[in-house]
């Protein structure tokens, strides 16, 4: 077995008390805030009961506000607007979500997902479009990266708006119209983990509220106490100046206001005007924000419209986060939570979404992990099989006879896919151990021929979990003397940041810091391993490749039971960032241990303590069988999971005691 560290944090039980006093919240979901660093109350309160009203401002994005003129303008003027996506489900429901908004909007608009081209923008696209009269392309979860590819477009005539969420080039932005990416450094927008579906629907809700009453408008919020003004400017939302006021001779209007007993003032210039009673003790910038807040909030309560496209749009916004692996915390988790919750109302109100559901949960609850686990990998089958426009097509359906068709041909995807996998699988594994030293090596560079595209990524993830460390896998094409590559790394290698140190020998890449696509000509793969190689030595360490596992919090054998468990799914949606709760039990015994599974590579067993046992499976674990005795103890990590209406671990990692 690997010797993996174990990190148990230390958590204060005084201050545990005086939570769950405070709270009155499960002491085994506060061990697990405290565990994760989410300690203040108010911290705990937002994370357990997140609101749609606390999600932040689109127009804090970065070119927002440029954007959706742009967009607005195309559509008054009935321009062909061009929607480019990116092939996996986060781009799929960006694509769905921006689409169908401008649609209703009246807007003349088509969509692309490339399938042969590969990733992000292509000029032969660019070409075909070109001849069907498209002026301005919105790529959506893509074109970061595409410099070149903008370039050609602008040199076309036709504009370019990308909205994004990868990380941006560091050597310069792309030449678009504008460009709505919270991670490009110039952007002080308050969280920058948005999936591109997060971009997409916050584009298409800044467009949305640049068709009401008060867009471009001036809002003032004002805070009176005795003879202390503070004042708040808005304009679409944004403040936009703010300051103490000392002299009242310019504010008489609002004095009187301010003064008058009624709730509702009225006024011949404005009828928006409300009068909110206020803390003697409170600040008085503190009281201008606490009425911005509710201010805020009333807005959200009052739009019909909006709330309206929010229940049409965040179950596709839920959907495209949870299957792009982003953290699920601050505003991933609002709008999670809140899409999970509407499509557990009313899956089938998406008619293709709902054959997908009816067939591979059977009535069982929407959840992250449902996602994770049975529907991202469906969807992202038609991409992988070159042929995402199917899943698109699926979700975008609006009556059931197409909705049906496309779901069929998706099972057969999703069936070739699995084929696929397989067979690559099989491939990489056997060019591994011919190319790589798996012992010296940090980073392992694998080159296969001819092979058939679409699950590169699914196994090099799978070499990362088997190896520990970074994983590049390149399938080279002979005809075009050209390789398509996909990368997964280990927490601390940012991969973007090291193909960037290598990108003279690449055609094009892109992605995140933890996962990454690029392309290079078949006679350059000798020279890039040599290199990735020699950067991956200099800045993974021994520490990084050695296995960290943070749990959470011990547990007694007693607390293990369907209460506890009941008691996490406050918790949910589990996902990255937040990830299902990893609890130890000390000094167990094993019993009536068995092989399970097709393939033989699983344990089945009791855990044992006290004269209780509870039934575990430890997946992948049967080659250990022989070190377990049955008069040994051990100390264990485990999730805690529900089956046949019993609490059953799943066991992490186990040590010898």
């Amino acid at each position: 077995m690997q010797k993996n560290k174990w990190i148990l944090q230390d958590i204060d039980k005084e201050y545990l008390h005086t939570l769950q006093q405070e709270l009155n919240l499960p002491e085994v979901v506060l061990k697990v805030l405290l565990a994760r660093g989410v300690k203040s109350s108010c911290e705990i309160k937002d994370f357990i009961f997140p609101k749609k009203e606390e999600l932040f401002n689109p127009y804090l994005l970065g070119d927002m506000y440029k954007a959706v003129t742009r967009i607005k303008q195309a559509i008054e003027n009935k321009e062909k607007i061009l929607i480019y996506a990116d092939r996996d489900v986060d781009g799929i429901t960006s694509l769905a979500v921006l689409y169908n908004t401008i649609f209703t909007l009246g807007g003349d608009v088509v969509w692309y997902i490339p399938s042969d081209e590969g990733y992000g923008l292509s000029c032969s696209v660019l070409d075909k479009y070109k001849t069907e009269n498209v002026k301005l392309i919105i790529t959506v979860d893509c074109g970061i990266s595409a410099v070149a590819e903008i370039d050609y477009a602008n040199s076309l005539g036709m504009e370019v708006v990308v909205t994004d969420h990868h990380e941006p080039p560091q050597d310069g932005l792309p030449k678009a119209c504008c460009v709505v990416d919270p991670k490009v450094v110039t952007c002080n927008y308050p969280f920058k983990e948005l999936a591109g579906c997060g971009v997409s629907f916050k584009v298409s809700q800044a467009l949305m509220q640049t068709y009401g009453k008060y867009f471009d408008k001036e809002i003032a919020i004002l805070a009176v106490k005795n003879e202390r003004i503070y004042l708040i400017v808005l304009v679409n939302d944004v403040i936009v100046k703010e300051k103490e006021l000392l002299n009242k001779t310019d504010l008489t209007k609002f004095s009187k206001i301010v003064t008058n007993s009624k709730k509702y003032v009225e006024d011949t210039e404005n009828k928006d005007i409300e009068i909110i009673e206020i803390e003697e003790d409170k600040d008085i910038k503190q009281v201008a924000y606490d009425i911005l807040k509710r201010y805020r909030n009333k807005c959200f309560d009052d739009d019909g419209r909006m709330l309206e496209f929010f229940e049409n749009n965040i179950d596709l916004v839920a959907l495209g986060t949870v299957a792009d692996i982003v953290p699920l915390t601050n505003e991933n988790r609002i709008l999670v939570k809140s899409g999970l919750s509407i499509l557990n109302d009313n899956y089938s109100k998406r008619l293709g979404l709902g054959y997908i559901f009816e067939e591979y949960l059977k009535n069982s609850p929407v959840s992250a992990k449902a996602i994770s686990w049975k529907i991202a990998p469906i969807l992202n089958a038609a991409g992988r099989m070159g042929k995402a426009s199917v899943a698109a097509n699926l979700i975008l359906a609006d009556d059931n006879y197409n909705a049906n068709n496309f779901f069929v041909e998706l099972k057969k995807l999703n069936n070739d896919r699995k084929e696929l996998q397989n067979e690559n699988i099989k491939q990489f594994n056997a060019l591994l151990k011919q190319q790589c030293d798996t012992e010296n090596d940090n980073i392992l560079v694998v080159s296969a021929k001819n092979l058939m595209h679409g699950v590169t990524g699914i196994v090099a993830s799978q070499m990362v979990k088997l190896y520990g460390k970074p994983v590049i896998l390149f399938i080279e094409d002979l005809q075009k003397g050209e390789a398509t590559g996909a990368c997964r790394s280990i927490d601390g290698f940012d991969i973007v940041g090291a193909l960037d140190k290598t990108k003279d020998l690449l055609i094009k890449f892109g992605g995140h810091n933890q996962a990454a696509g690029l392309t290079i000509e078949n006679s350059k793969i000798d020279e890039f391993r040599k290199r990735i190689k020699k950067i991956a030595k200099d800045y993974i360490s021994t520490e990084m490749v050695a296995k960290k596992i943070n749990v959470d919090c011990e547990l007694k054998i007693t607390e293990v039971n369907k209460r506890t468990y009941n008691d996490l799914t406050l918790l949910e949606p589990f996902g990255a960032s937040n990830s299902v709760p990893i609890f130890m039990l000390r000094n167990v015994g094993f019993e009536e241990i068995s092989v399970i599974g097709q393939t033989q590579e699983h344990l089945k067993l009791k855990v044992c303590k006290d004269g209780m046992s509870i039934p575990a499976v430890f997946w992948g674990a049967a080659k250990y069988i022989d070190d377990f005795g049955y008069k040994q103890k051990y100390d264990i990590l485990f999730n805690m999971d529900f089956n046949r209406d019993a609490v059953q671990l799943i066991i992490m990692d186990v040590k010898i005691v």
